[in-house]
């Protein structure tokens, strides 16, 4: 998909320079950028979650199925995200 998008002078320099240097296009380091900004949002996400779910069996002195279900659903996101 074509989009077209306004970008301050300097930060295209450092785009192109960038890509450049790592043989990449300015189109492929965009998506690289966009989808690493992406990912970083849904990895903050998940630890807020799980500070959440932390606090609340701390709260509780138990777990229950929902927070249960919440804390698979971050586990597999680590492994998703994190090499073994």
């Amino acid at each position: 998909m074509k989009v077209n998008v306004t970008l301050d002078d300097a930060l295209m320099e450092r785009i192109d320079s960038y890509a450049d240097a790592n043989y990449m296009s300015r189109s492929g380091f965009v998506s690289l950028a966009c989808t690493q900004y992406l990912n970083q949002m849904e990895a903050f996400r998940a630890i807020k979650e799980m500070a959440l779910c932390m606090k609340k069996i701390a709260d509780n002195g138990k777990l229950d199925h929902e927070t249960m279900e919440q804390l698979e659903d971050m586990e597999r996101l680590a492994k998703m995200c994190l090499p073994e």
